[in-house]
């Protein structure tokens, strides 16, 4: 699927938005595609160079993560949940995704937000996996407890492209930092890890390769201190196990799994610096 119908959609969402306090954060295979094309626009020099980067992946959702004092906000989310409804969204899983039909395929958009601190669960309802404040709205997301650190040192670009009504349109919007992105994928690598037959372990593996070839040089140093800063968490220990039970080696699950999808997207494996990234993310989550 062309990215073109998700840019469309964002842009199309945050017209609709005027009033955030902040750039809306992206996550997903579509985050991941948003960076790697501001990186190759400008010419970075990362941990891996571009030339060894896998095309973006095909993908048909935006991943918007929620900061927690929209979470606990009952008229932040019912201002969320309106323009969907203007958009013509409809919700096909109860109110945690949403999904619009247009001239390209379908577009979902699903939201996610970090664990809730202590001080603020008695201003929402939670009933795992989702979460909501409490008074009741049509729009909840979904409780990602790993999703660690999520509004610090966020990458913020500009996006532009053509909204629904044709005309040209650029916004703001801010994708994760790479420790949280990487504990993120991690952990959805590990729950799809033996699920061959959606393939989304491959998918996720891939992404986990893309997230570590992009790290700029203060980026990997960033990855090092916030899992210092976290390093007691539970997501970061489990993480950590997860590198090293599917991403040690080149003959571990992980592995395997990202040298089928470099396969599966038309790139030679072998041309891939894979040892590279092994280290990597060996010494951004040592046992």
């Amino acid at each position: 699927m062309s990215m073109a119908p998700l840019v469309t959609a964002l842009l199309d969402l945050t017209h609709e938005l005027p009033g955030l306090p902040k750039p809306l954060l992206i996550g997903g295979g579509f985050g991941l595609y948003l960076k790697q094309r501001d990186l190759e626009d400008r010419d970075v020099q990362t941990l891996i160079p571009g030339e060894f980067w896998p095309p973006a992946r095909a993908t048909e959702d935006i991943d918007l993560l929620l900061p927690v004092e929209i979470i606990i906000s009952r008229a932040d989310m019912q201002a969320l949940r309106n323009p969907l409804d203007r958009l013509g969204y409809v919700s096909d899983v109860d109110f945690l995704q949403f999904t619009r039909q247009t001239p390209m395929g379908p577009v979902k958009v699903d939201f996610l937000t970090g664990d809730i601190p202590r001080q603020h669960r008695s201003k929402v309802k939670i009933s795992r996996p989702r979460v909501r404040p409490k008074g009741g709205v049509r729009l909840h997301a979904y409780l990602t407890p790993e999703a660690l650190a999520l509004e610090s040192h966020s990458f913020e670009l500009t996006l532009r492209g053509v909204r629904s009504n044709g005309e040209p349109s650029d916004v703001r919007v801010c994708i994760p930092n790479p420790f949280t992105y990487l504990l993120m994928k991690l952990h959805a690598f590990r729950d799809r890890a033996d699920d061959e037959q959606k393939q989304l372990a491959r998918h996720h593996a891939l992404d986990v390769f893309r997230i570590v070839a992009m790290l700029t040089r203060p980026e990997f140093d960033l990855v090092k201190s916030l899992r210092d800063i976290h390093a007691a968490a539970g997501p970061v220990t489990a993480a950590s196990g997860i590198v090293q039970e599917y991403f040690a080696d080149g003959n571990h699950l992980g592995v395997l799994r990202l040298r089928a999808e470099l396969a599966s997207a038309g790139v030679d494996a072998s041309h891939v610096p894979i040892d590279a990234f092994v280290s990597a993310i060996s010494a951004l989550f040592p046992p």
